[in-house]
């Protein structure tokens, strides 16, 4: 018994701590809403082009129900979301605090200095055909003195003007290949037979090559020609040998400019690792060491984002929003190249995975493969027919899938309102019977579908939505506007999927930019605001003092519980990043009241029993036993009408239903388990022994 008191005890302390920890400070960790702080207007027309009259009926409010459903879909960002009409909708968003703002930005300025120092690879290659004086000072400028940086670029235009000697001489010596080719047919030569043999020419003594040669003709005029034929050859042969190998050191020279680059990806990989952690220091002395000659800009990036990341939220700034409507809900594919694969350069993929581990996804990306984030690694099994793997690595603690870029292995939405869509998505069965998911195209997707998989049989197709590869089934034939994606799908799995693929079914394409951007004043008033946050505290003191007085020493305990519950829902609040709201006010103030009703219940009952004799042990124990069912029975029908506020009510009420289902289930928690363990304690410790003293104003 003392044991498992003592576990309890150590539960409730460990989760207040952690409360305590989530909450503090309250100031940076709860975000106020667009009521309590105001907020930002976006006003967002879409694309109409090429749909019909019938498409556009209610299309901003379907519009706005896919991208809620992508963006924000447990509603706690107290965004507010209204159509203007077909074609237009409005979106509110809540201000970040003035600090918040502040802090952002400082370290937004401490950011774009430190990787205004990279330098542009384009940049670089063009100034190699400059002349040299020039090149030279651009160089030394590029340098800033470091180095380092000075031998990575000199090594460059080193290599570059070598490879571009020997290209030049190569072709020249072509030219003289080729000219002399030409000859040999109206003088008798065998061209074929040749070629069949010169190979050999470069491994021959001069004494041996002129014999060899005079097995090819008899004529001296033929045999001259034969001979600075030879001679061009094997010294083009040597040439091309050292091409190749210049070539190869020029790209080399070419991938060591990377080094010089820090890439955001980098940056934000050490920056979001645990503050104190040790794998956090150590990465950021890896920067200092791979960028000496930007410590100071890397210090002042590290203590910028640690004083602005306390109050970091989701949705910050109205760009957090232009940024995630730019790809909210789209549907994509892309073929992967896979390990061993005939048509796929290993050497080329391993590059492409140096560079991702070194530099990030954006860094590693060109214009023939991108890296994609994986959503889920466990579940992931991308193979071709041969059940080659796809190649996937790793960058900050995520998961990425190298996928094609190329013509025809792609199928992504272009700039064209009206370009394919998805149609629908829905449960099925494969051909063995295994669970699957169907999907169906409208025509121009399935003209663009039918093109990619017809060319990419056998290969496997990733499912891209909002640039997040979700799955990778393998291409087993053609598909044209209805297609199957197969693998070993949990029902859940199924369901999951129909839900995303059917949520990125835009019914028509928003124009990126809004039309309009304005900011809103608090809709409440900073009186009303104030006088809301007032009557909470108000309401509070006085419960607790009522419950004080009138049940004395089971009263502060009720005190301590409510306390508690209302730590416990402004944690989760914080951690949850939700936004707080005036009707959030209102639905923690319905919560001191219901946590107290509760301890009401309870200590009413604990006065009957020791009403009719009971010891105060036992008084306690049936007090809570039998309070229990009315308590749960009373608190599950609240919740119930507080989930469906939530779900069909208008976006203001919405956070007094959050607010208020969080209350409630805290609520059961403290005002029985914490209240009980409390009591349990003191008997225990012979801090009350006989009776639980209480007021009673009606006998």
């Amino acid at each position: 018994m003392q044991k498992n008191l003592t576990l309890k005890i150590v539960l409730i302390l460990v989760l207040v701590v952690l409360a305590g920890w989530t909450l503090f400070p309250p100031n940076k960790t709860l975000k106020p809403g667009i009521d309590l702080a105001g907020g930002t207007s976006l006003i967002y027309e879409i694309d109409t082009h090429g749909l019909e009259e019938s498409d556009k009926n209610d299309l901003a409010q379907r519009m706005i129900t896919v991208l809620r459903r992508r963006i924000d879909p447990a509603n706690i960002q107290n965004l507010v979301w209204r159509p203007q009409g077909s074609t237009r909708f409005e979106i509110q968003m809540p201000l970040a605090s003035a600090e918040a703002r502040l802090k952002r930005e400082a370290y937004e300025q401490t950011e774009t200095q430190l990787l205004a120092k990279n330098v542009r690879p384009a940049r670089i290659l063009r100034s190699l055909d400059e002349p040299a004086e020039e090149r030279t000072q651009f160089f030394k400028e590029l340098a800033l003195d470091d180095p380092n940086r000075l031998s990575v670029l000199e090594t460059l235009s080193q290599t570059y003007d070598e490879r571009k000697t020997l290209k030049n001489k190569r072709d020249e010596l072509f030219t003289q290949l080729e000219a002399s080719e030409d000859k040999m047919p109206s003088v008798g030569l065998d061209l074929d037979q040749i070629n069949q043999e010169r190979n050999d020419w470069a491994g021959l003594s001069e004494q041996a090559l002129e014999e060899s040669l005079k097995e090819l003709t008899d004529a001296n005029d033929t045999l001259e020609l034969l001979k600075g034929y030879a001679k061009a050859y094997i010294e083009w042969s040597t040439v091309v040998e050292q091409f190749l190998d210049k070539d190869t050191r020029y790209k080399e020279a070419r991938s060591a400019i990377d080094k010089l680059n820090l890439s955001e990806d980098q940056l934000n990989y050490c920056l979001e690792l645990p503050e104190k952690s040790k794998e956090r220091s150590k990465q950021i002395e890896k920067l200092k060491t791979d960028f000496p000659d930007r410590v100071k800009e890397i210090d002042d990036v590290l203590a910028a984002y640690d004083e602005y990341n306390p109050f970091r939220g989701r949705l910050d700034d109205p760009k957090d929003l232009q940024r995630m409507l730019k790809g909210a809900g789209i549907l994509g594919y892309r073929i992967l190249p896979t390990s061993g694969h005939p048509e796929v350069n290993m050497d080329q993929m391993a590059g492409y995975l140096e560079r991702l581990q070194e530099k990030g996804p954006g860094y590693a990306s060109d214009t023939s493969y991108v890296w994609c984030e994986i959503e889920n690694i466990d579940d992931w099994n991308a193979v071709d027919r041969e059940k080659r793997p796809s190649i996937v690595g790793i960058f900050g603690g995520k998961s990425y899938v190298l996928a094609s870029n190329r013509t025809n292995e792609v199928m992504l939405h272009g700039a064209d309102a009206r370009d394919w869509k998805l149609e629908k998505a829905f449960p099925t069965t494969d051909r063995m019977g295994r669970r699957a998911i169907g999907f169906l195209l409208d025509d121009k997707g399935g003209m663009q579908f039918a093109n990619v998989t017809g060319k990419n049989i056998d290969r496997p197709l990733c499912i891209l939505l909002d640039g997040i590869a979700i799955s990778a089934p393998n291409i087993e034939d053609r598909i044209y506007k209805q297609g199957v994606i197969t693998g070993s799908f949990s029902q859940t799995q199924v369901e999951d999927m129909v839900n995303k693929l059917n949520a990125g079914s835009l019914p028509a394409r928003l124009i990126e930019q809004p039309i309009s951007v304005n900011t809103i004043g608090p809709s409440i008033g900073a009186n009303n605001r104030d006088q809301g946050i007032v009557a909470g505290l108000i309401g509070l003191v006085a419960v607790m003092v009522c419950m004080l007085i009138y049940y004395i020493l089971a009263g502060s305990v009720a005190d301590v519980a409510l306390l508690m519950n209302i730590l416990f829902v402004l944690a989760i609040m914080a951690g949850l990043r939700a936004t707080f709201t005036l009707p959030g006010i209102a639905g923690i103030i319905l919560t001191i009241g219901m946590s107290v009703d509760a301890n009401v219940l309870v200590f009413e009952r604990i006065r009957e029993e020791q009403l009719r004799g009971s010891s105060l042990r036992i008084a306690i124990a049936n007090g809570y036993q039998r309070a229990f069912r009315t308590i749960f029975d009373a608190n599950l029908t609240t919740f119930i009408t507080a989930a469906i506020l939530y779900w069909r009510a208008s976006e203001e009420v919405k956070g007094f239903a959050i607010v208020l289902m969080l209350g409630i289930a805290s609520s059961m928690f403290t005002a029985l388990f914490v209240t009980r363990v409390v009591f349990d304690s003191l008997l225990s410790r012979r801090l009350i022994k006989d009776h639980l003293m209480m007021l009673r104003l009606i006998h």
